[in-house]
């Protein structure tokens, strides 16, 4: 009878026990985890690329006008550029746009130019920092420009200088070449332009620029 009672309150103590350890293991479940020691990538910062901008330049410039002949002319231009991304992340742009330029000399002539020009160019910035956009752009590339306006002016008058006996040409196709420095949406910068040599052609022009500009 003994025996009886003693296996009877052992069994009893036992369930109780494993209930006691169901209910533990339902309330104190802890989430697996592990620990990381490689750091996670800093992200790459972003720099804005502006797709459009507005420049204005200030030229020097020397035309050849005959094989022994040459007028220096200032001029300004006012221009747009258009930026195109080749490749995606990587600051490599097609840059195409178009000018009009004015053009004045009071030196042995006075003459007067409008011109218009489309270039393209490609463009490679180098950025000078990680968090702002501050870049160093070399550029280079071709243009085709033709004359709408040429004439030398002489008291009241005032002739046109594509007349037959100048044998000037209207339309001409030049390279370039400059760089650019850009502060956020702001640049400013250098070039410089050249016809392509074509003696049967006038005038030949030689173009040093300083520019300035904005993207938006």
């Amino acid at each position: 009878m003994n025996t009886t009672r003693i296996i009877m309150a052992l069994f009893v103590v036992l369930c109780l026990n494993i209930n006691v350890h169901a209910q533990f293991d339902d309330e104190y479940d802890v989430e697996e985890w592990t620990l990381d020691l490689e750091d996670e990538e800093a992200p790459k910062p972003q720099h804005k690329e502006y797709k459009n901008a507005v420049f204005l330049q200030y030229s020097p410039s020397r035309y050849k006008v005959s094989d022994d002949s040459r007028i220096r002319f200032n001029e300004f231009l006012l221009g747009y550029n258009r930026l195109i991304q080749v490749v995606e992340d990587v600051p490599y742009f097609v840059e195409a746009g178009a000018s009009i330029k004015f053009s004045w000399t009071k030196s042995d002539m006075d003459a007067r130019l409008i011109t218009f020009r489309i270039p393209v160019n490609v463009l490679y910035k180098i950025y000078l920092s990680k968090e702002k956009d501050y870049a160093i752009a070399p550029f280079a590339g071709a243009s085709c420009r033709t004359i709408a306006m040429a004439r030398e002016y002489s008291g009241p008058k005032s002739v046109n200088l594509f007349n037959d006996d100048s044998g000037w040409d209207r339309f001409q196709v030049a390279w370039q070449a400059g760089v650019r420095f850009y502060m956020n949406r702001y640049f400013f910068g250098i070039s410089y332009s050249r016809d392509f040599r074509d003696s049967s052609k006038y005038p030949g022009v030689r173009e040093c620029g300083v520019h300035f500009g904005c993207c938006f």
